[in-house]
């Protein structure tokens, strides 16, 4: 046998390695933020080789900065109980420090709502998001100068604009989200408030999940010109996540997602 021929496979798998980071740098470029779950969907490879091509690449995520406490006014209504947390289980009854399982959230016809910070041009600005708990979709959004209960109420009145009302609505304990025109509206359409505990944001984590991951695709501000251009920019980064973007406890879009259950659902003659 030839000495060469030991080489062979040796030089095949650089090949095929070579080939496999091109794939993955162009797929990084389309989708920059995407974790190793997300270019193991997008890719169809497994997760061990995508974390190793991946790692050949050069490729690193960067990670979020810290949230910005925010001074809150007082809430016009009292809070009302956390009607998800009821639906969160230990994943191990005999070992708890294995964390809790929220999927029995999922089945609720439940929404989530939060709003972030954004400093842009020597002044904040915040974003106040409405999410689906089972499509993880984004169903409705407001981008304002002021944390205040019309910014929160835009975004829920642009959700129930487009989208049938939830069963249950949840926030944290915030002012701007424990008002009477809150209430009202909700009152009106016959939604249950919901509320996490004072001081524990982990209780509303899936809007602190999507902040962080919206914020960090987003990108610096300072590419922006003007405030036509930051909302521009947040519409089309909302879009993006809805209709583009891997989801990874869903392995599609939040979008293609929801158009499945649709399509699943049998149909009233």
């Amino acid at each position: 046998m030839s000495r060469t021929s030991y080489y062979c496979p040796r030089t095949i798998r650089l090949s095929a390695d070579q080939q496999a980071v091109e794939r993955l740098l162009i797929a990084h470029q389309e989708h920059p933020f995407y974790g190793v779950r997300r270019l193991a969907l997008h890719l169809g490879w497994g997760e061990n080789k995508t974390r190793r091509i991946r790692t050949k690449a050069g490729v690193v995520i960067p990670t979020p900065s810290k949230k910005r406490r925010t001074q809150r006014g007082a809430a016009q209504i009292s809070a009302p109980p956390n009607i998800l947390q009821r639906y969160a289980t230990f994943r191990n009854q005999e070992r708890p420090q294995d964390g809790m399982d929220y999927s029995g959230m999922l089945e609720l016809n439940a929404w989530v709502q939060d709003f972030t910070y954004l400093w842009f041009q020597g002044s904040w600005y915040y974003l106040a998001v409405v999410l689906n708990l089972k499509t993880r979709q984004v169903v409705g959004w407001a981008l304002g100068t002021r944390h205040s209960s019309e910014l929160t109420l835009a975004a829920l009145q642009d959700a129930l604009r487009k989208h049938p009302p939830p069963a249950i609505l949840h926030s944290d304990q915030g002012s701007e989200y424990l008002s009477y025109a809150h209430q009202l509206l909700c009152e009106r359409y016959e939604i249950q408030l919901s509320a996490s505990a004072k001081s524990s944001p982990w209780q509303n984590g899936f809007m602190e999940t999507w902040f962080r991951g919206f914020k960090l695709e987003l990108g610096s501000l300072n590419q922006f010109q003007d405030l036509a251009q930051l909302h521009e920019a947040v519409a089309l980064q909302i879009y993006y996540y809805n209709t583009e973007r891997i989801h990874s406890a869903l392995g599609m879009s939040p979008a293609a997602y929801a158009a499945s259950l649709i399509a699943a659902t049998p149909q009233q003659a």
